[in-house]
């Protein structure tokens, strides 16, 4: 419990919560508190003396407090919190903050860092991580109180932080705490914040007639008449800044405090309260007037010189009119010059001109560029000033947005930018910034980067400048779901560039093939016909090497084998080539190369180039590039039948791009968790994860996005919906013939829906669908794909037929890496072969399944192996139900990793997730596996 300051009235319950809070972050069970209340209503005095009681109960208090002048800041009020613990660190201390993921955040507070290096298009998603394990580092030396001041004018980035943070608050003894005006500020990030789950808001009520009255007492120092307090919570609104500017008034008016007075006191409102400042200053020396304006103008925190300078005053005199200022209660005491409260700055900077107001911030950049202050704070000044074409003002204005970018700050970069737009830039300027604006909107995915970049492509021919823009120009066309003119855009670029720079037209080229692919099918076969012109290129350079990437990926979609497919595929690896050129920002045809080889058998060469990618990623600290590669690698293990390995990867996938605000490749990462849960047993979580995607009934089609139409039919199959899925697989089908996502041979949809469709009712044309899949299959030469057609063709034949069907499908499985699909066989098998009488060959059939399906940890058809073991006389105790077979996906990949000898927090980053949830996954996984501690996990994992 936090005791009541005296200077507090009414907020005995808001003490006591935020006290609550601080109780529990002690105990590791960090959560956010908002105070939220208009200007004036004691805001700012809770949020003092919850950190005056954090400070007195072992917190470290780090505190910032946001301004109209600073909202533009890359990170500005985590910069505020953080910076002064990374200041006064000492060299080991401030290696051990940044030690781990924690280092990805070291720009934010380096300069000589900040500016190491161009910008990475990642850098704003990985220094959220980065800034999460600094929070982190900091804990672990004791509890910490983090509080913000009026977030309402907080930068972007900065609140985008705290919604990162404030989901993975349990488990640290982190408190948060900050104040705001309702109605104002970034609503989107705030209102995000507000409504989050771990956010308690408190909203303190105006003062009653009661507290009125004690206050006006206490101010006074005599008793007031009841109609005195009345008068004054009329005119106040129960506000208490407004109170106190009303009572000061009131006695340099000569007010009594009796009730005859009360007339006078209401006839001080509410407006005339907020002008009390300005009609305090009136009769003071003009030097008083002039410096509190400087200071309006330079924002708080600006040094006295600063402030005399553009004020036009001499030191001494801007000494005695400081002191007149903080006597006046305008100015709070203190080394630095600021404002005694927020309203007060308002209501000095409103009574200023606007053109006078535009005037002195001009005057203002100019003399703290000449003092060497900090170019942020004179971008600050600049942007408030009238555009008078500076080309002077535009380069800081840039130089200002490339080192938010390098912070990890987009939003902020997009407000110099237009600034500088605005300036306007000079000649070639003005293209140059129009393609760093356009870029650092479509970090953000704002729409108006595609006008942006469209106006760069358009005014130039120069093939370096050109291929820049228009490769940006594509993804924000391509994003926007415009891939048609994204390729007409890349097509009119290489007609620039080929004459001038064959290297970067074959790089445009690459770019071409990948947006196709999203294309309409009426730019695809153009594309593929401009990608065969370049089958005799040697893969010499970077340009080459991409380029044969795509046409390999397109070359497999049209192979006759998967043998062929195979080959092609490898070549666009280039033995690893490709993955270690430096194009990294044409990641396309590696996906592309990885989709296609999920369609044949060469699992170890996916594997192999997704590892090499992976390190690839990891090393430049890529968040998107670690997501879409962890899913995909997802798929290739659900494929050899690992399910266990696929749903981790799966939801550490999805996680990553939802935390993140990373649209892209969801619904791929969010089809193979589905698909992994069903195969889990946990049709529920399936449904409960669709159902909480957003995406809606429409899947739009799309290379990924069909994926998870067909894991949709697959789920309403196990719901028991045959209907509803075989619609859905069938849609599959008819989107996959159009998009060739990997190769019409070698698509497994038909097996699925043909078993769908029998369910549905319609056996005939499910015997002919499976029959032409068996057909494509044997064409295409992949064991696993025959298996699986083998099976479905047994499944739906029957009689003896049935039998030998099966029999085949498990043999051909069984040479192939489709471990799951090995084991659905040898289950269907035994359970045909019981069917027909034959129990005791049945039963060892089912057995060899039954352990197969363990191993994949694939509990549906473990389970349904069971059954049938024990109908056909057999014994067998329930599957999963002991050691390592009990863990779940999740705590299997902590275990492992816990088993290799890796931390705790090691493990939480290499997974991207909190401590919190390694320490239960632990706890969880000694508890199945009946273990002391993480030293005894490599001999139980290997049992």
């Amino acid at each position: 419990m936090i005791e009541t300051p005296k200077t507090l009235l009414e907020r005995e319950r808001e003490l006591s919560e935020l006290g609550e809070l601080l109780s529990e972050a002690q105990r590791c069970r960090g959560q956010v508190v908002l105070v939220e209340a208009p200007a004036g209503l004691g805001k700012t005095s809770l949020l003092r003396a919850a950190s005056e009681k954090a400070a007195e109960t072992g917190f470290s208090c780090l505190r910032a407090r946001a301004s109209e002048l600073e909202r533009d800041f890359a990170y500005g009020c985590v910069r505020q919190l953080l910076e002064p613990a990374v200041a006064r660190a000492s060299e080991p201390e401030r290696d051990r903050l940044f030690e781990g993921a924690a280092a990805l955040s070291s720009p934010l507070f380096d300069r000589l860092g900040a500016q190491q290096g161009p910008p990475s298009g990642d850098r704003s998603f990985s220094m959220l991580h980065g800034l999460y394990w600094l929070a982190n580092n900091l804990t672990d030396q004791g509890p910490v109180a983090l509080s913000v001041d009026d977030l309402h004018w907080a930068d972007t980035e900065s609140l985008r932080f705290l919604n990162y943070l404030a989901p993975r608050l349990d488990g640290l003894p982190l408190a948060v705490l900050g104040s705001t005006r309702p109605g104002e500020g970034e609503a989107g990030e705030l209102a995000r914040l507000a409504a989050g789950p771990e956010t308690t808001v408190l909203r303190p009520a105006p003062l009653s007639t009661e507290a009125t009255a004690r206050l006006c007492e206490r101010r006074l120092g005599a008793r007031v008449a009841p109609e005195f307090a009345a008068a004054c919570r009329e005119a106040s609104g129960g506000n208490p800044f407004y109170l106190e500017a009303l009572l000061r008034e009131a006695v340099e008016q000569g007010v009594s405090t009796d009730s005859g007075e009360a007339a006078r006191v209401s006839r001080i409102g509410p407006a005339a309260v907020a002008q009390a400042v300005l009609l305090r200053l009136s009769g003071r020396p003009a030097a008083a007037t002039a410096l509190v304006r400087a200071v309006a103008v330079l924002g708080d925190g600006a040094t006295l010189a600063e402030a005399a300078e553009l004020a036009g005053l001499a030191q001494a005199e801007a000494v005695g009119a400081a002191d007149q200022l903080v006597a006046l209660a305008i100015l709070g005491p203190g080394e630095g010059l600021e404002f005694a409260h927020p309203i007060v700055r308002e209501a000095v900077y409103a009574d200023i001109g606007s053109h006078e107001r535009a005037q002195a911030h001009a005057r203002a950049a100019d003399l703290l560029a000449a003092g060497g202050a900090a170019e942020e704070r004179i971008a600050a000044q600049i942007g408030e000033a009238e555009p008078t074409g500076d080309p002077d003002r535009v380069e800081l204005l840039r130089r200002v947005a490339a080192d938010a970018l390098v912070r990890g700050a987009p939003a902020a970069a997009v407000a110099w930018l237009t600034r500088a737009l605005a300036e306007p830039p000079p000649g070639r300027s003005e293209v140059e910034v129009l393609l760093e604006l356009g870029s650092a909107e479509l970090r953000l995915g704002a729409p108006e980067a595609v006008d942006h970049l469209e106006a760069v492509v358009k005014r130039v021919r120069e093939p370096e400048l050109l291929a820049t823009a228009v490769r940006q120009l594509a993804n924000a066309l391509t994003i926007s779901g415009n891939a048609d003119r994204a390729v007409a855009a890349l097509e009119s670029a290489i007609d620039v560039a080929e004459p001038q720079d064959r290297e970067l037209a074959l790089l445009l080229e690459a770019e071409l093939a990948t947006h196709a692919l999203q294309a309409g099918l009426e730019a695809r076969a153009p594309a593929a016909r401009r990608l065969r012109r370049h089958g005799d290129l040697r893969g010499a350079t970077p340009g080459e090497r991409l380029l044969l990437a795509s046409l390999a990926s397109e070359r497999a979609r049209t192979s006759e084998s998967a043998s062929e497919a195979v080959a092609h595929l490898e070549a666009g690896l280039a033995g690893g080539r490709l993955l270690r050129d430096e194009q990294r920002d044409i990641v396309g045809p590696v996906y592309d190369l990885v989709l296609g080889l999920l369609a044949t058998d060469a699992l170890d060469v996916a594997d192999a180039a997704l590892d090499q990618a992976l390190a690839e990623a990891r090393a430049r600290a890529s968040i998107p590039a670690i997501a879409w590669l962890t899913d995909r690698r997802g798929w290739v293990s659900f494929r050899r039948g690992d399910v266990a390995k696929a749903e981790a990867d799966g939801r550490t996938a999805l996680d990553l791009l939802t935390s993140h605000g990373i649209a892209l490749g969801r619904p791929f990462a969010l089809g193979l968790l589905i698909v992994a849960l069903i195969e889990n047993g946990q049709v529920a979580a399936a449904q409960q994860e669709l159902d909480g995607s957003g995406i809606g009934e429409e899947i739009p089609p799309g290379l990924t996005t069909n994926f998870l139409l067909a894991a949709r039919g697959l789920l309403h199959v196990a719901q028991g919906r045959a209907q509803d899925g075989c619609d859905d697989l069938l849609e599959y089908g008819r989107r996959d013939e159009l998009w060739g996502g990997a190769n019409p041979l070698a698509s497994r949809w038909r097996s699925h829906a043909a078993l769908a469709l029998a369910a549905a009712g319609d056996a005939e044309r499910a015997r002919r669908m499976a029959g032409d899949d068996l057909a494509r299959a044997r064409r295409w030469g992949a064991a696993s794909g025959i298996g699986i057609a083998l099976r479905a063709v047994g499944l739906l034949e029957g009689g003896e037929a049935s039998i030998d069907r099966l029999r085949e499908a498990a043999e051909v499985l069984e040479r192939s890496p489709a471990r799951l699909e090995h084991a659905r066989a040898l289950t269907d098998l035994g359970a045909a072969l019981r069917r027909t009488g034959r129990r005791a060959e049945g039963r060892g059939v089912l057995r060899e399944g039954l352990e197969l399906a363990e191993r994949c940890s694939a509990r549906a058809l473990a389970e349904r192996a069971v059954t049938e073991l024990r109908a056909a006389g057999g014994r067998s105790s329930d599957p999963m139900g002991t050691g390592v077979e009990q863990l779940t996906a999740s705590e299997r990949r902590v275990a492992e990793l816990a088993a290799e000898g890796q931390s705790n927090p090691e493990i939480a980053q290499a997974l991207f997730v909190t401590r919190k949830t390694v320490e239960t996954h632990l706890g969880r996984v000694y508890r199945k596996l009946d273990v002391a501690g993480r030293g005894e996990l490599p001999r139980a994992l290997a049992a």
